[in-house]
């Protein structure tokens, strides 16, 4: 699915493809989109951080050391150093040459094909914010490719939700992007809630271990939506599925579909 509205017609959790299909593929590679795409995941979702010129790449680590064969920040390298590094070897022989996507590589791949979760790493907030921020660079980007009905923008960096509204408010574009509130540390449910609504957030990502009905209820019940990461294992998915959350964030997309399947939930 390319849309969002289309997405929540859907009477079933959201298959949210982590890094994309991670569990069997080189995370945040074209490779791993892709194979999320072919499992019919809804979204995938993605991390963006800052090449040295100041281009938005899909990695997760603020290091390339656990990803690629290269070394040290991925702030310290320009686009064309990376693009000479292999993120695909790490994992498999057979994936060997994965490059390190562009943000705008990767949006025009999978634009019309599945929606996307782009997380904003906290390492590229920058305090003032400069003309070409990431934040700038990605709602820019996406609404040029006439992309904000498949994008929902997340972080752990709070402060990025305000900086975007402000963009909007500047650019005179009324239909914001849809944000997400990720948090690891636990929070009093009553507060969980409150910071989405602070943040005017579309849906609040917990770290999969602070879920419980309640907190599923709770937020519900004020018109937010509820997607845990990163939810690999079997029986928890069932769990959360039975609890109902809106979605799920998992390495395993078909082990996910597996699930859903069998709890009987069909649209």
């Amino acid at each position: 699915m390319e849309n969002i509205k289309i997405i929540e017609l859907k009477k079933r959790p959201w298959v949210v493809a982590h890094r994309g299909y991670r569990a069997k593929y080189p995370e945040n590679t074209i490779a791993a989109f892709e194979a999320a795409i072919a499992a019919e995941a809804d979204m995938i979702e993605l991390d963006v951080c800052l090449t040295r010129d100041r281009i938005p790449v899909v990695i997760h680590d603020k290091t390339l050391d656990r990803t690629t064969n290269g070394q040290g920040l991925v702030s310290a390298h320009s686009l064309a150093e990376l693009k000479e590094l292999d993120a695909g070897s790490w994992f498999g022989a057979e994936f060997k040459g994965e490059a390190i996507p562009t943000l705008e590589e990767l949006l025009l791949k999978i634009k019309g094909r599945i929606t996307v979760n782009i997380e904003i790493k906290p390492e590229s907030f920058e305090a003032p914010a400069p003309p070409d921020a990431i934040e700038v660079q990605v709602c820019e980007m996406v609404e040029k490719l006439e992309m904000a009905d498949s994008v929902l923008i997340s972080s752990f960096e709070h402060f990025f939700f305000g900086r975007i509204q402000r963009w909007y408010r500047d650019q005179n574009i009324s239909a914001k992007i849809r944000t997400a509130t990720l948090q690891e540390a636990p929070l009093a449910d009553d507060f969980a809630v409150a910071l989405c609504q602070r943040h005017q957030a579309y849906s609040y990502h917990p770290n999969e271990c602070l879920v419980t009905p309640e907190l599923i209820q709770l937020l519900q019940t004020e018109g937010l939506r509820i997607f845990p990461y990163t939810v690999n294992a079997e029986k928890r998915m069932e769990q959360l599925i039975k609890w109902g959350v809106n979605g799920i964030i998992s390495d395993e997309p078909e082990l996910l579909w597996k699930v859903i399947r069998r709890l009987q939930f069909s649209g």
